[in-house]
């Protein structure tokens, strides 16, 4: 097989292995094993500066009391209204209780109800669980809170608090939450007082089910845990965590993620924090451990919920930004990201920005283009000579390369100068297809016609297809590989027809790779796939 054709086909098997086996994956990761069993313990190169310390009396995993507190008084609910989300806390354990955020819904359909960020754990365990931990563990579970709160109603810049407060008997815990009204963080400052003495550590946790089953239309909130370490950002399954695994190191926040969203809690002035995950029943559990000395103790984290925006994020500061994970290729992602928001001011549709987009990069690419189609029209011109040559030493396959390596040297021709131009693009497409991918701003966004979801694959009607994980017919997908087919059609070869027919192979692999992908991806391959068409067009009619 001609080098040319080999180099391509190679490249083209990369991309869909990378795709198939990354992206797609990342998108509709398989369902969650029974999280019951503890899943095996991980090698200890996979955890680089993070131990699991030896198991000691005062430092052992941390259990909750077997018997749950009976609350001292009827629960109340309390009500945080802001211009972004609406919270309800629970005097049961002084807990989150629901997270609402207003300008996202559960579904694409503009009557579904907002999207909610709580789910009760194992036992109906609710976030900023708090455990003083020792000999003696005292668990808040069930612990009936007082608050003079009723309703907190926040616009703008206004600032607002709720406190909550448990006598414990022997001392106070108390909970204190600080909102603004247009910010999605918050900040949670747990305290005790007369109850920290004989105890030596001060617990702070998320608990969370898992979501098995997702309404139609809807999506996995979260699907994983992430925190990070120094600079490292460790992310894990919830069917890969094990059932208590203590971690230590220099952990800014952890929290969880998914596609869109995050949920992160992140101490302050805590440099010897430990952090505690696990996984069981069909819950999870993200606890921060902090030092207790004497008989008080208090600690105050930042709190983000919300979506994973890279504006939004790095408002928030420390280093949150690093949870919108956009790949090897980041720092051509990020800056197509901000391009991507940029354009959508002016056009107010997303879909129409992913064209303006795709029309820039290949205006930037038309001097690679054009470099790329010359060469291949060169080695075309050739074919009839390396024909002859192939004849010629069919039975001397060295002597053959060298004969064609010097028919290339006579005609000034690199063999390689199709393929380099389209290596030269790779990293910008895939830096795109992340952008895309990861772009909360496509989530439900529409763009015409049926396509009312620039984040979800593309389908029309209801009718269930073979190998089509959603019912209706990809007609979008469907178009950017009858494009793809016209633009390898109208690529000049160099090759046999036996060759010629390998590369046509390609847009069915693409299009069946793409079947599943959000129709922003396909919408921008269709785009692009047209742009070459048209140049290639225009290419060959100014070079006959």
């Amino acid at each position: 097989m001609e080098r040319r054709a080999l180099i391509a086909v190679v490249i083209s098997l990369l991309i869909l292995v990378i795709y198939q086996e990354g992206v797609l994956r990342y998108l509709y990761p398989p369902p969650p094993a029974d999280i019951g069993e503890a899943a095996p313990p991980p090698r200890a190169a996979e955890e680089p500066k993070v131990e699991a310390p030896p198991a000691k009396p005062d430092t052992a995993e941390p259990a909750h009391p077997t018997a749950a507190l009976k609350p001292s008084a009827p629960e109340r609910l309390v009500t945080v209204e802001t211009d972004l989300y609406s919270a309800v806390f629970t005097t049961a354990g002084a807990r989150l209780k629901s997270f609402r955020l207003k300008r996202y819904r559960t579904t694409v359909d503009p009557d579904s109800p907002p999207q909610e960020i709580i789910i009760p754990g194992q036992g109906g365990n609710l976030p900023f669980g708090v455990e003083l931990r020792g000999t003696e563990p005292l668990s808040d579970a069930g612990a009936g809170y007082s608050t003079g709160s009723e309703r907190l109603a926040l616009l703008g810049e206004q600032t607002g608090a709720i406190e909550f407060t448990w006598d414990t008997g022997n001392g106070t815990v108390s909970k204190r939450f600080t909102f603004t009204g247009n910010r999605y963080d918050f900040e949670a400052t747990v305290g005790a007082r007369g109850a920290a003495r004989g105890r030596n550590e001060l617990s702070v946790s998320w608990d969370r089910g898992v979501e098995h089953q997702v309404p139609s239309g809807a999506e996995a909130v979260f699907d994983r845990t992430l925190f990070l370490d120094g600079r490292k950002l460790h992310q894990e399954t919830f069917d890969q965590l094990e059932a208590g695994k203590v971690l230590t190191g220099a952990i800014e926040w952890a929290g969880y993620t998914g596609r869109h969203f995050l949920a992160a809690m992140i101490p302050v002035d805590a440099p010897n924090d430990r952090l505690w995950l696990k996984s069981r029943h069909h819950s999870t559990e993200a606890a921060f451990l902090f030092p207790i000395s004497g008989d008080t103790a208090e600690q105050r984290l930042i709190v983000y919920v919300g979506p994973k925006d890279i504006d939004t994020l790095d408002v928030v500061g420390h280093s949150l930004t690093r949870a919108v994970d956009l790949g090897w290729f980041d720092f051509i992602a990020l800056p197509m990201l901000h391009a991507l928001k940029f354009i959508d001011r002016y056009a107010g549709n997303y879909g129409v920005a992913i064209i303006v987009l795709t029309v820039v990069i290949k205006l930037l690419f038309i001097p690679l283009t054009q470099t790329s189609f010359r060469s291949m029209q060169a080695m075309q011109k050739l074919q009839p000579q390396m024909l002859k040559i192939r004849e010629r030493y069919k039975d001397n396959s060295e002597q053959m390369n060298k004969e064609i390596m010097e028919l290339y040297r006579r005609h000034k021709v690199n063999p390689l100068g199709g393929c380099l131009p389209m290596v030269l693009q790779i990293p910008v497409f895939i830096g795109l297809y992340q952008a895309l991918l990861n772009a909360v701003e496509l989530r439900h966004a529409p763009f015409m016609l049926w396509i009312n979801d620039l984040s979800a694959p593309d389908r029309l009607g209801t009718l269930q297809l073979p190998l089509v994980q959603h019912p209706g017919i990809p007609v979008l997908t469907l178009l950017m590989g009858a494009s793809m087919f016209v633009q390898q059609w109208m690529t000049p070869t160099a090759g046999d027809p036996a060759q010629q027919r390998v590369m046509m192979i390609m847009p069915l692999m693409f299009t069946f790779m793409f079947v599943n992908f959000p129709s922003g991806l396909a919408l921008y391959w269709l785009v692009n796939n047209l742009l070459t068409i048209g140049q290639q067009y225009y290419m060959s009619r100014s070079t006959t």
